[in-house]
């Protein structure tokens, strides 16, 4: 499953960013979301199914290029605000993909920035913690 077909599968509306862990020798960005729930199979939209919930999830970046963070300096640690991700280019038989996701901030004393964080990469997966081997793709 590509990026853009794996991303439709998954509901992140009010899920919250707990870590990023990047992995440079590794190639990996992977960042933990409080939970991410998959839609039932057969529909394009979340009706609340949370028998596909993957708690203390991982959105796995793999073969990354680039990372950025938009503005640099906060941390990113509140609600997903949006994931889109678009085809940037074909190098050989491998795309390449431009993830954005906008990610709250939020400081010591309430004050709140979104912070954009691109992600050049070649393939995402998600990885769930109580089966840390095996990958949906």
């Amino acid at each position: 499953m590509n990026p853009k077909q794996l991303l439709r599968t998954i509901y992140l509306g009010d899920r919250a960013c707990k870590a990023i862990l990047i992995e440079s020798w590794k190639r990996r960005v992977a960042i933990q979301v409080d939970v991410i729930s998959r839609l039932r199979p057969g529909t394009e939209t979340w009706d609340y199914y949370t028998g596909g919930d993957v708690v203390d999830g991982w959105l796995v970046f793999c073969d990354v290029r680039n990372i950025c963070f938009e503005p640099s300096g906060p941390v990113p640690n509140d609600y997903i605000n949006n994931i889109a991700v678009q085809e940037i280019e074909v190098s050989g038989d491998k795309p390449m993909y431009l993830f954005g996701l906008s990610v709250g901030s939020v400081d010591a004393i309430g004050g709140s920035k979104e912070v954009l964080i691109k992600i050049e990469a070649g393939s995402m997966v998600i990885e769930d913690p109580r089966n840390p081997s095996a990958e949906i793709a």
